[in-house]
């Protein structure tokens, strides 16, 4: 099996390597915008916490003070204006069809506009015509060919396991380990809940496949337990039915643990997962029958109707991601800093 996969990485790598060399062969087909574009992207399949990152350049940047007009463009995964363009600003109503990470992303920032649609190239062109911004930021763009960028920030989840440092289908890597050197920072996240020697490892193997670029160790905090009212709660449940559908559950059932709540029930689903009313029933009665709140992520509670949640006595984990030094990511990458707020320099 595993001399297949081997080989299955033939046929992909140069799946892949074609797509990268025709757009620099073909460089009309790339379009600049006027604002500059900072993406926020990943090697890897899975979650490795991008949309927190986002957020956090997000506030880092508003809570200068200083006046940057900006755009968020995002694909859109999976959600039905996938292959068309949805704009999302203002309180709505918005369709509850839209992804998980932009109603969140409304919910944080709805003043903001957010373009979704996979031909982001599209997107920016009616963001540049119609708001002007100063900056894009593209979401999960660093595999995105059709729209040139000013900085790409890509991230290494500390919890992956040397395997998944391998192209796929053998491991989890959506381009070759030498794209690393394409990227202008990499951060690396869930430092706080990884084992010392694994954090040391992969910041020695990025330094290696990366050499001379930033590697940023980053941690994620959490902010606590919030009822389906969005209020924090005083003291956390002794036990707690979990639910998720994000991709990487697993850093989210060691944040409950690092809470001193114990997880009686875990029910998982794949990332982006919508919950049917069957599913939403079946956790209903579980809830009942033991008496414990379900705990979710925001991703998926931005998910749920109101009702939902409180048949479910629902509890949302709110997390933010910060550096491991506690600088702001502006402090860490001045050259970044630079590009936002001085983009005629």
């Amino acid at each position: 099996m595993k001399f297949l996969l081997r080989l299955l990485q033939l046929p992909y790598l140069a799946v892949v390597t074609i797509d990268r060399l025709f757009f620099k062969l073909f460089p009309s087909l790339v379009y600049r915008p006027n604002a500059r574009v900072v993406s926020i992207g990943n090697l890897s399949m899975g979650g490795t916490g991008k949309t927190p990152v986002l957020f956090a350049l997000l506030n880092e940047i508003l809570n200068t003070g200083i006046d940057v007009g900006v755009c968020v463009i995002t694909r859109g995964y999976r959600s039905p204006w996938e292959n068309s363009l949805y704009l999302l600003q203002g309180p709505g109503p918005h369709p509850e069809e839209l992804t998980d990470e932009a109603l969140l992303f409304n919910q944080r920032f709805e003043w903001l506009p957010l373009l979704i649609g996979k031909r982001r190239y599209r997107s920016a062109r009616i963001g540049d015509r119609q708001y002007k911004p100063d900056l894009f930021l593209l979401d999960d763009g660093f595999q995105y060919r059709r729209l040139e960028k000013d900085y790409d920030i890509v991230l290494w989840d500390s919890h992956c396991q040397p395997w998944e440092a391998e192209l796929i289908p053998f491991g989890c890597l959506r381009e070759p380990i030498s794209r690393l050197s394409d990227a202008n920072a990499i951060l690396l996240t869930r430092c706080e809940s990884a084992a010392e020697k694994d954090v040391d490892f992969w910041c020695q193997w990025l330094a290696r496949n990366a050499p001379g670029k930033k590697i940023i160790k980053m941690q994620t905090v959490c902010e606590g337990l919030f009822d389906a009212a969005g209020n924090q709660i005083e003291k956390n449940p002794a036990e707690v039915i979990a639910l998720s559908a994000i991709g990487r559950p697993a850093s989210f059932y060691q944040q409950l643990k690092r809470l001193g709540i114990k997880i009686v029930h875990q029910t998982e689903f794949r990332d982006h997962h919508r919950f049917s009313a069957e599913e939403i029933e079946n956790l209903a009665a579980m809830h009942h029958q033991s008496g414990l709140p379900v705990v979710c992520t925001e991703k998926d509670w931005v998910k749920l109707k109101q009702s939902d949640a409180e048949k479910l006595g629902l509890l949302t984990l709110r997390i933010r991601m910060q550096t491991l030094s506690g600088k702001s990511l502006l402090e860490e990458l001045p050259e970044l800093a630079k590009l936002i707020f001085n983009p005629l320099a």
